[in-house]
């Protein structure tokens, strides 16, 4: 998704996480990796998800001009 954050976090008990910032929407964060590779697979998962929406979709902060 266009203007998508992402940002990786390592925790105190060693375990990975990433924050999600996306445009018009509240900060989200994905818990739970047990290694670096797997948030970072999550990752390109995710946008790879984001990328194939519907392109007749309108996010909430923009609207549709018709013909």
């Amino acid at each position: 998704m266009e203007g998508s954050i992402y940002r990786l976090i390592h925790r105190q008990d060693g375990s990975f996480a990433v924050e999600i910032t996306r445009c018009g929407a509240l900060p989200q964060t994905a818990a739970g990796f047990a290694t670096e590779a797997e948030a970072t697979a999550w990752i390109t998962q995710d946008k790879r998800l984001w990328d194939s929406i519907d392109p007749f979709w309108t996010p909430p902060h923009r609207s549709w001009r018709g013909f």
